[in-house]
């Protein structure tokens, strides 16, 4: 997912930890816009090519970039590397498992004639070495043909060495028989070859598919979220609505009775309700529309006051005790609707993980980066219950959420992470021993102003 996410694209092999069976794993990134909607993943089985090894007159492997056997017309030599790997790239298969739960002991194969390609097995048995690299160098193919034919052969000619005529013949024969099977080896590697190209047009044509289904997919996403966030937004308009009303009413009063002055002030007030409303309803117009505005300096209070504002209701309905400590200097350079979008998201999810708490707290704490001057540190925890390990590792992946069915689609995190990288900057989430914490990272707009003019 994270070579998708990066690239637009990722492939690795891998053994199915429920399954245990082997398979080229594809990922493709669902853009819209040049914007990350989601991923989707397809699995393409290599069992048809390992069974066509089986009828081959030598042995054939297929190893990947660890130097990891995948493929084997052996099965005891699956799962094995050709040489002992390094302490780095044990731990890095024991993190990722991509040979599941086997325990990766070397083959121990020892290398006789390194000119001539030539190793012997465990057992003792020669064998001569060819390779074919495959899948744009990142894997090679194995050819191996037992030498013991050979030297019988090679034997018999030298006890016959005084009969030269004989020894010619079987000396031709020899010939012939090491051409029948360079004829063979070259069919073998011919049909090898043609196995590849016929899984690359399959990786093609998923590819295809994967990008047909990206448009479907990424539409019916956002409609599904633009629905839940309406919904939400509408049951946000109703105070301030109430409240504009109530102005007004008291304003037209206050005309009519010549009070000018008490009047201005309901004006006032009704002007600040409708920027209000223009705040909550932009939520929908940034996230049907990719903004194109310049980053520009936004302050750190103002966008976390502003966001606070806009979940007011909530806070009140739930009871929740909110405690800002915020730099009143500190700026960073973002745009201030979609700081604003991303700062939401956050603070409605903790809204949402306090709400059966017994303590009902969110904190919000925003300052200069330790060890990184040049950032600011916006920390958002909440008194909520922790996030299960499996979830916490894929939170900010599309459609993985924690609320229950119907509440919650999963993507508000996946976009608030989309919108702290668009800033150049990065969003974390941890476990803490009372809590769960949100971390945005972003860059100080006075540092980025003074790195542009140095």
């Amino acid at each position: 997912m994270s070579e998708a996410l990066a690239r637009g694209r990722g492939a690795f092999f891998g053994v199915g930890i429920t399954s245990a069976r082997a398979g080229y794993y594809l990922s493709y990134a669902l853009k819209e816009g040049g914007a990350i909607k989601g991923i989707a993943a397809v699995k393409v089985s290599l069992d048809s090519f390992e069974r066509g090894w089986r009828d081959l007159a030598g042995d054939a492997l297929l190893v990947d970039e660890r130097g990891v056997t995948i493929l084997a017309s052996r099965d005891a030599w699956r799962y094995r590397p050709m040489a002992p790997l390094s302490r780095e790239m044990l731990e890095d298969i024991a993190r990722s498992k991509p040979y599941a739960d086997y325990d990766l002991t070397p083959l121990g194969w020892t290398v006789i004639a390194q000119s001539a390609a030539r190793v012997t097995t465990g057992n003792g048995t020669a064998y001569t070495v060819s390779e074919l690299p495959i899948n744009r160098g990142l894997w090679k193919l194995v050819l191996l043909d037992d030498e013991a034919p050979i030297r019988q052969t090679a034997l018999i000619i030298g006890a016959l060495s005084g009969l030269s005529s004989v020894a010619v013949l079987l000396a031709l024969g020899l010939v012939m028989q090491r051409r029948r099977e360079i004829k063979q080896r070259l069919a073998t590697q011919v049909a090898l070859q043609a196995a590849n190209d016929q899984l690359e047009t399959r990786v093609q044509e998923r590819t295809a598919e994967l990008r047909a289904a990206q448009d479907e997919l990424v539409h019916a996403g956002k409609l599904a979220a633009l629905g839940q966030m309406s919904a939400g937004i509408v049951h946000e308009l109703n105070q301030p609505l109430a409240a504009l009303q109530t102005a007004a009413d008291n304003a037209i009063l206050l005309v009519d009775r010549g009070s000018v002055a008490d009047a201005r002030g309901n004006l006032t007030r009704i002007g600040e309700l409708v920027r209000r409303l223009g705040r909550l309803t932009s939520q929908l117009r940034v996230f049907a529309y990719k903004s194109s505005s310049p980053l520009d300096s936004v302050s750190v209070d103002q966008a976390v006051n502003e966001s606070l504002k806009i979940l007011a209701a909530r806070v009140k309905e739930g009871d929740v005790r909110i405690v800002t400590d915020i730099d009143a200097d500190l700026s960073v350079l973002a745009d201030h609707t979609r700081l604003e979008q991303l700062l939401c998201n956050i603070v409605a999810n903790a809204l949402d993980a306090v709400e059966g708490a017994e303590r009902k707290s969110i904190v919000i704490r925003a300052a200069r980066e330790e060890g990184r001057p040049a950032c600011c540190r916006i920390a958002i925890s909440n008194s909520g219950p922790a996030i299960a390990s499996d979830v916490l590792r894929r939170m900010f992946e599309p459609f993985v959420t924690t609320k229950p069915a119907g509440k919650g689609l999963g993507l508000g995190l996946m976009l608030s992470n989309h919108i702290a990288r668009s800033f150049g900057g990065e969003l974390q989430g941890r476990n803490l021993p009372s809590g769960v914490e949100f971390v945005v990272i972003l860059p100080l707009a006075e540092m980025t102003e003074a790195a542009s003019h140095g």
